[in-house]
C-alpha cells in the first residue's frame, strides 16, 4: 500500500485558488417583445415575455436583467410599475406579481390571483397611486397595499357589467377610480367606499353610451376625462359620452405639459385640442405601451424600446437570443454553445453563444446564407453542422462557414422539388468521413457519405419508398461506424457499409420494431453514452441498445423514465444521462435504473417544463437546456476529467468549516481516490470522489465531526496508485 505519510514528506505542496460554483442557474431569454415601460430617477425598467431589465441613463446598455434563475416567478411579463419606495412590480401572465427592491436586491411576491379560482389571470396593467396598487387583470380589479401587500378588495362586479370581465387599466381622477374594461367604462360613484359591491359603481356600456366597442385607458385632459378606444378618443362631461378624436384604435394615453400624448399600433402622437402632431412612427414595430419623463418618451414594442428625444431615436434590445424556442442545441470544441431556431420553415436563423455574448446569424446579419429555415444542429471535434429545410448544409470551422447545396454538391433534394434539399442532420464517422441524414431523397437514396477525398457515395434506402409524408427525422453515428436513424413513426433503422462504399454487397442494414423490443416506433431522440449503448427517447420512455453491432439482442428499458415521453437526451462524462421531457428533466444512473435528479418550472429556474433540447459542456460541467420559453444552464459537477494529473486547484481557500459550504478539489483523473491529511500527515478522511474533474469535502472527518482549524493536505490518486497530486488548504472552524 502506497505509504501516504512518508510521501508526503518528500512532495511540495501548492495550492491555487479557482473559483466555480456548482449548481448554479442562468436563464437566457429572447427580450426583444416589449411589454411595458417605466420611467424612474435612474433610467427605465421594461418588462418582456422573456424578463425585465434596467436601463440606466449614464450607461448605454442594460446594466441589470431579471429571469427566473434571478428570483422572478415567471418570464412572462405583462405589466410593469414603481411604487414611492423605488420598488418594482412585475405583473406575470400567470397572475403572479413579483415586488423588486432595487436597494437590497430582494423580492417579495403576491400569489393570490395566481391561486385564485378564475381561468385567466393575465395581469393588463398595473397603477400605483399613493399607497395603493390598482391591478388591472382578466377577471377584474384588484386593490393592494403597497405598505405590507395586503389585498384591499377584489372587484368583478362593477356596476351593472357582467361578472369577471377583462380590465384594462384603473385611473384615478378627482378622487374617484375610473375603470377601462372590455365592456365600458365603470365610475365610482361620489362617497362610495365598499368598492367590491356592485353599486359602488356606474358603469357605461360601449355601443350604447360610449360610442367605441372597447375602452383602454382614461385620463383628464383639458378639464375632460378622455377614454383611448378601439375607434378613437371618446370625451365624458358627466352624463354623456361623444367622439372626441381619431377614428382608430388607440392603445394608450398620458397627459404631460398641457399635451395629450396618444399611441396607436405603430405610431405615438401629441393633440392639444386642435393639433395633432406624430412625434414617431414606426413601419415594423407594433407598439404596446409608453411612458415619458420631459421630452424624453420610451415606447414598449415587439422589437425593443424605442427612445426619444429631441427629434432623435434610437431602439434599445440587449443582446440575447433572437427567440425564445430552443429546438437544437449543440457545444462544438471550443465550448460555445449553437442552436437552431425553428422546424421545418419556422426557423430565424441559428445563434452562436460564447458564454457572454450571444451572435445572431441571418439574412440580414448575414446574407450568404440561403435562408433562415435552420432547424438542427449538431457538433463534434472537428465542426459544427448546421442543416437547413431547403438548402442544404452549412458547416463552421473556427468562424469560417461552407455551405452544401444543389449547386455545389451531390446533394439531391425532395421527390417533388429535386433542388430542395432537407437535410436532417450530418455527421462524422471514425475516418472522418462526413455522412448526411436526407429527409427525402428524389434519388431513393438518404443516406450520403462524403469521404476525406471528396468522393461522393448514395444508399439506397431498401425497405420502402421515402417522401413528403414519409421521411427519415434524425440520424447518428455509433463507434462502429453505424448509422442510426428513425423514419417518421416507423421504427429505428440502421446501416453500415462496413468502411467499403464501393462494394454493396456487405452493406448491412436493419429495421427494429415494437416486436424487437422498441417501447415505440417514434424514436424522438438519440445519444451514445460513454460506454458505447445507444439510448433512444420515445413518447413511452426510453430504450437501450447495450450491444450496437448486435441490436435485437441487447434491447431494454431505462426503467426511471419509463412513464415519460421523451423529448431529448444528453449524456455527461461521468454517464449519467440527462432525460428532456415534457414534465422537466430527469438525471438518471448510466444504467438507466436510478434517478438521480428531477428538474421543473416548480423546484427550479427552468422556464417551461417543455424541454426541446440539451447539450453539456463536458470541459466545463455546464448544462444547456433549450426550452419552449427560453434556454436555462446549470454548471454542475460532471467535468470530464483530465488525462493525468497535473495541479490540484482547491477552493475556497482558506476553507471555513460549518457554514454549509464545501471544499471544491480540482484537477482528478477519472476515477480518482481522495484522502485529507493532517499536516502531520494522519488521514483524516476518505473521500469518495463523483468519478470525474471534481470532488468535494464537507469538512468533516471519518466521525462526521468537523475538522479542527489548521492545515491540511489533499492527497488524490488513481485507480492503480501511480499517479498522484496534492494540495494544501487552511481551515477555519470557527
Amino acid at each position: 500500500m502506497l505509504q501516504i505519510k512518508t510521501l508526503l514528506i518528500l512532495l511540495t505542496i501548492s495550492s491555487v485558488v479557482f473559483s466555480q460554483k456548482i449548481g448554479s442557474w442562468k436563464n437566457y431569454t429572447d427580450v426583444k417583445n416589449v411589454t411595458d415601460v417605466k420611467v424612474y430617477e435612474d433610467g427605465f425598467w421594461m418588462t418582456s415575455t422573456g424578463g425585465a431589465g434596467n436601463y440606466l441613463n449614464q450607461f448605454s446598455d442594460y446594466t441589470q436583467f431579471l429571469t427566473k434563475s434571478d428570483g422572478l416567478n415567471s418570464q412572462n411579463l405583462t405589466a410593469l410599475s414603481i411604487d414611492n419606495e423605488n420598488q418594482v412590480w412585475f405583473g406575470m401572465q400567470n397572475g403572479i406579481i413579483d415586488i423588486y427592491n432595487q436597494e437590497n436586491g430582494s423580492m417579495n411576491e403576491i400569489l393570490d390571483i395566481f391561486q385564485s379560482n378564475h381561468t385567466k389571470k393575465n395581469i393588463n396593467n398595473i397603477l400605483i397611486s399613493g399607497d395603493t396598487s390598482f391591478v388591472s387583470t382578466e377577471f377584474g380589479l384588484s386593490l393592494i397595499d403597497t405598505k405590507g401587500f395586503g389585498f384591499i378588495a377584489t372587484i368583478t362586479k362593477l356596476g351593472n357589467f357582467p361578472s369577471t370581465q377583462r380590465v384594462n387599466s384603473a385611473s384615478v381622477i378627482g378622487g374617484k377610480i375610473y375603470v377601462s374594461t372590455e365592456n365600458g367604462v365603470a365610475v365610482q360613484k361620489d362617497g362610495a367606499t365598499n368598492l367590491i359591491a356592485p353599486e359602488s359603481w356606474i358603469s357605461y356600456d360601449c355601443g350604447s353610451e360610449i360610442p367605441a366597442g372597447e375602452t383602454y385607458s382614461t385620463v383628464l385632459f383639458d378639464g375632460k376625462i378622455i377614454t383611448s378606444t378601439n375607434v378613437g378618443l371618446v370625451q365624458f362631461d358627466g352624463a354623456i359620452w361623444t367622439h372626441y378624436a381619431y377614428d382608430t384604435r388607440v392603445f394608450d394615453t398620458q397627459v404631460n405639459d398641457n399635451k395629450l400624448y396618444t399611441l396607436f399600433s405603430n405610431s405615438l402622437h401629441t393633440f392639444d385640442g386642435a393639433n395633432d402632431v406624430e412625434l414617431y412612427a414606426s413601419d415594423t414595430n407594433e407598439f404596446h405601451k409608453f411612458d415619458l419623463v420631459g421630452e424624453e418618451l420610451l415606447i414598449a414594442t415587439d422589437l425593443g424600446v424605442i427612445k426619444t428625444a429631441q427629434d432623435s431615436f434610437r431602439t434599445i434590445i440587449p443582446n440575447g437570443p433572437i427567440n425564445n424556442s430552443f429546438q437544437n442545441l449543440a457545444v462544438d470544441k471550443n465550448g460555445t454553445l449553437w442552436v437552431g431556431t425553428g422546424n421545418d420553415r419556422g426557423g430565424v436563423g441559428f445563434m452562436k453563444f460564447d458564454g457572454s455574448l450571444w451572435t445572431n446569424y441571418n439574412k440580414v446579419t448575414y446574407p450568404e446564407l440561403p435562408n433562415n429555415n435552420y432547424h438542427n444542429v449538431s457538433a463534434d471535434d472537428y465542426q459544427v453542422y448546421l442543416s437547413n429545410w431547403g438548402a442544404g448544409l452549412t458547416t463552421e470551422e473556427d468562424g469560417n462557414f461552407e455551405f452544401y447545396n444543389v449547386h455545389n454538391s451531390e446533394l439531391i433534394g425532395i421527390p417533388s422539388d429535386p433542388n430542395y434539399i432537407v437535410i436532417m442532420n450530418a455527421a462524422r464517422d471514425s475516418n472522418h468521413d462526413l455522412w448526411f441524414f436526407n429527409f427525402a431523397s428524389a434519388d431513393e437514396k438518404p443516406i450520403i457519405q462524403l469521404t476525406t477525398d471528396s468522393v461522393w457515395y448514395h444508399y439506397r434506402f431498401p425497405f420502402f419508398q421515402l417522401s413528403e409524408d414519409v421521411f427519415i427525422t434524425d440520424g447518428i453515428i455509433d463507434q462502429y461506424n453505424t448509422k442510426w436513424f428513425n423514419v417518421s413513426n416507423r421504427g429505428l433503422f440502421y446501416f453500415n457499409e462496413n468502411s467499403t462504399p464501393s462494394n454493396e454487397t456487405d452493406d448491412s442494414w436493419g429495421w427494429l420494431k415494437e416486436t424487437d423490443g422498441l417501447n415505440s416506433t417514434d424514436i424522438r431522440a438519440f445519444a451514445i453514452d460513454e460506454r458505447g449503448e445507444l439510448w433512444l427517447g420515445t413518447p413511452k420512455g426510453a430504450n437501450i441498445i447495450s450491444n450496437p453491432s448486435s441490436p435485437r439482442s441487447s434491447i431494454s428499458n431505462a426503467y426511471a423514465i419509463r412513464q415519460q415521453s421523451v423529448t431529448s437526451i444528453a449524456v455527461d462524462p461521468l454517464n449519467n444521462k440527462w432525460i428532456g421531457t415534457y414534465q422537466g428533466i430527469f438525471v438518471v444512473s448510466p444504467d438507466g435504473i436510478h434517478l438521480l435528479e428531477q428538474y421543473d418550472s416548480k423546484n427550479s429556474p427552468l422556464p417551461s417544463d417543455e424541454i426541446l433540447s440539451i447539450s453539456i459542456d463536458k470541459n466545463s460541467g455546464t448544462v444547456y437546456i433549450g426550452t419552449s420559453f427560453g434556454l436555462s444552464t446549470l454548471t454542475t459537477q460532471f467535468i470530464k476529467p483530465n488525462q493525468n494529473y497535473d495541479k490540484l486547484f482547491v477552493y475556497p481557500n482558506p476553507f471555513v468549516v460549518g457554514e454549509n459550504v464545501e471544499l471544491s478539489i480540482d484537477g482528478l483523473v477519472s476515477n480518482s481516490s481522495l484522502k485529507i491529511l493532517s499536516i502531520s500527515g494522519d488521514v483524516v478522511r476518505d473521500v469518495i470522489t463523483p468519478g470525474g474533474r471534481l470532488a468535494f469535502w464537507d469538512g468533516r472527518n471519518d466521525n462526521g465531526d468537523f475538522v479542527a482549524s489548521g492545515i491540511y493536505l489533499i492527497v488524490a490518486y488513481d485507480e492503480e496508485v501511480d499517479n498522484i497530486a496534492t494540495a494544501k488548504v487552511a481551515v477555519i472552524r470557527k
